[in-house]
């Protein structure tokens, strides 16, 4: 539970020690029996002291631009804490009043503190100590927290410097993995490039193999050889213009201005006067010497008609 310890400055004191007034005091700090804090092994944080301080007339001491420090000697008599971390002004400075939440590490010794007390600063002078009895109660269940020096401000730093060097390591292994992906990615690409070109010069090897064949026996021509073999094809196409030569020998235009698409039908007289095989009056007459020519027609308008057969 939290506690509050309540101060007067500039009546509260401890006593001297006994090489302090050279005339025997008792090595035991006359506390205010209201002025104690106890706490159990371990605890952090948990344990809030509630802290109260007025000037002699009664009236809330200024705490404005005030740091409080705890400051103390572990049970063990060998470690020491000295914390300005975790002091809370939770109402207006100006009632003098904080909250001061103890750290895990005052709790690691079980046993009276040596000393304890609150230090309070203000532009940069010592304007109080407030000293008080501390004591932390064995924990026989959880044990484990090992006790050392615990100075706030080294420890906020070395967490800053913890924080830091993981920030900076996690950077640098992300530099090294992203350059570890452009040089994978890099090296794939050289081997797919590697590939195709393995592939490109063995089909040139392959043509120059079929090549290298062919003039071992004797089966390749020079240029002149192909020009004139290019040549005697061309001799031997046919041309649109020809192919219809080919397939229609004659064409007769007929103007008929009849103004319609008549369909032209072709005879021819075998053995026409003139044209008998065994000379003029040889052939015979007659229908059946009559044949029909197989032709095409051609309308170019209603008035006129081309023919070919």
């Amino acid at each position: 539970m939290a506690q509050i310890l309540k101060y007067v400055i500039g009546k509260d004191y401890r006593p001297l020690t006994v090489l302090e007034a050279k005339g025997g005091n008792t090595f035991t700090p006359d506390y205010d029996k209201s002025n104690w804090v106890q706490a159990r092994q371990y605890e952090d944080s948990l344990r809030q002291v509630f802290v109260e301080i007025t000037n002699e007339d009664g009236s809330a001491y200024d705490l404005t631009g005030a740091n409080v420090l705890f400051e103390g000697i572990l049970p063990d008599n060998e470690h020491k804490i000295l914390d300005n971390s975790h002091a809370v002004f939770y109402e207006d400075p100006t009632t003098g009043k904080f909250r001061f939440d103890m750290p895990a590490q005052s709790f690691s010794v079980a046993g009276q503190y040596k000393q304890a007390f609150f230090r309070v600063m203000k532009d940069y002078r010592n304007i109080a100590t407030l000293e008080f009895k501390f004591e932390v109660l064995a924990d026989m269940v959880v044990t484990g927290l090992v006790p050392r020096d615990y100075i706030s401000p080294l420890d906020d730093l070395f967490n800053t410097i913890k924080e830091t060097e993981t920030k900076n390591v996690a950077e640098l292994k992300k530099i090294v993995d992203d350059k570890v992906a452009e040089i994978t990615n890099l090296m794939t690409t050289l081997n797919q490039t590697n590939t195709a070109t393995l592939s490109e010069l063995n089909s040139a090897k392959t043509a120059l193999g079929t090549l290298e064949d062919k003039i071992k026996q004797d089966g390749i021509f020079t240029q002149g050889e192909a020009e004139e073999f290019k040549k005697s094809i061309l001799i031997k196409m046919v041309t649109a213009d020809s192919l219809e030569e080919l397939l229609y020998g004659y064409k007769i235009t007929i103007v008929h201005n009849q103004k319609d698409y008549p369909k032209p039908t072709v005879f021819y007289y075998e053995n026409a006067i003139g044209t008998e095989i065994g000379g003029l009056g040889a052939g015979s007459f007659g229908e059946t010497l009559t044949k029909l020519v197989p032709c095409e027609a051609e309308y170019t308008d209603n008035n006129s008609i081309v023919v070919r057969i």
